[in-house]
């Protein structure tokens, strides 16, 4: 009874802050990538509120991936993406993927031309539980002047307006592209970034998490840049340099999905400075790292515990499938190792390929990433 509760107080707070304005900017870069330190309930809080109606071109499509990624990993992060429709879904956040009848949505199908409102408005009036929506680049800002982008801003400023009880998500462009391209893009994005700051508007600052990079081995973020007359411009890291999901990594995809969690966490009232002392005190793993990673023979899984506490490690392929798991075993307080040699649980080596990995401490999902073993 508790539990119904406290999700009716969470549903009558996540409304009152949709249906209003913002009284300060969200920013959602890559200091906000760690879902676990959502509340169980705020999730379900967004499950229950947050109905997105996300249009896109394939670089966008790094959203997605990513969290249906996640969901393989933690099933509490479950997504219900439906192409052209809104799912009707409870036990999953919700997503509208796309316009009445295209999933690729360039500029014009949404913003940049009369025929493209109005069919986002169709979208909007014929959802009425649709309380989000958003546009994401591809790669126009390496081209586009300030008066297009500023275009943009003010469409989606026009959108705000005719839709007071949709909240519409702002996005800066990728960052994959250098020379003079990359500088153009750079100076773009901060113009978006500086609209937003400026406006109280909410983004996804999509480029920032293309350029950083969280390094397991040393714990440490780390920015990528490239010299450009004389300045130091962000530019994709090199971590993240592929073509297997979206034009990029399956662990950037992943790094986005995560945001996205994240920001409509926030979105639907959670303060997550505030709310500290609702995240599970059970979790008592610290220092965690792994690597070598891409490796060829067998990969260290490093880690401290603040106590005692039961671990368990278990890989999945990229079809969700758990391959191998650790039982779950006992560690006291301390520094501890753990090493995985590429085999699954009969003892065979894997195929070379993209894995995920799950941690899990006393019981419960802590910590998740990426593994990339190449015989």
């Amino acid at each position: 009874m508790r539990g119904i509760i406290i999700l009716a107080v969470l549903m009558v707070l996540s409304l009152n802050l949709t249906a209003s304005r913002l009284d300060s900017a969200l920013i959602i870069d890559h200091h906000y990538v760690h879902p676990d330190q959502i509340p169980s309930a705020w999730i379900d809080s967004v499950k229950a509120n947050c109905k997105w109606h996300y249009a896109h071109t394939s670089h966008g499509g790094q959203l997605t991936i990513g969290l249906e990624d996640l969901e393989v990993i933690n099933s509490n992060y479950a997504v219900d993406i439906g192409w052209c429709a809104l799912p009707v879904n409870p036990s999953a956040f919700c997503i509208h993927d796309g316009q009445l009848s295209e999933s690729y949505i360039t500029p014009e199908l949404y913003w940049q031309s009369t025929a493209g409102m109005n069919t986002t408005r169709a979208v909007l009036n014929g959802n009425p539980d649709l309380n989000y929506s958003g546009w994401s680049w591809c790669c126009q800002v390496n081209s586009y002047n300030q008066t297009q982008v500023q275009e943009y801003l003010d469409s989606l400023s026009q959108l705000e307006q005719e839709f007071p009880n949709v909240t519409f998500i702002y996005m800066t462009g990728n960052a994959q592209t250098d020379g003079s391209g990359g500088y153009n893009r750079y100076l773009r994005n901060e113009q978006i970034r500086q609209y937003c700051m400026d406006n109280n508007k909410v983004l996804f600052d999509f480029a920032d998490l293309d350029c950083w990079w969280y390094n397991d081995t040393t714990g440490m973020w780390e920015q990528n840049t490239y010299s450009y007359n004389s300045q130091n411009i962000p530019l994709e890291h090199p971590a993240f340099n592929g073509n297997y999901g979206g034009h990029t990594t399956y662990e950037s995809c992943l790094q986005k999905g995560c945001a996205v969690w994240y920001m409509f966490a926030v979105l639907s009232g959670w303060q997550p400075m505030t709310g500290i002392e609702e995240i599970d005190q059970g979790n008592h793993l610290i220092n965690f790292s792994i690597f070598p990673n891409p490796f060829t023979t067998e990969i260290k899984i490093n880690f401290s515990l603040s106590r005692e506490s039961s671990i368990r490690f278990a890989v999945y392929n990229l079809a969700g499938q758990r391959i191998y798991s650790t039982v779950d075993s006992n560690y006291g307080k301390g520094t501890h190792q753990l090493i995985w040699s590429g085999q699954d649980d009969s003892g065979e080596i894997v195929n070379s390929g993209i894995y995920f990995y799950k941690i899990l401490v006393n019981g419960e999902f802590n910590s998740w990433g990426e593994l990339i073993f190449i015989k």
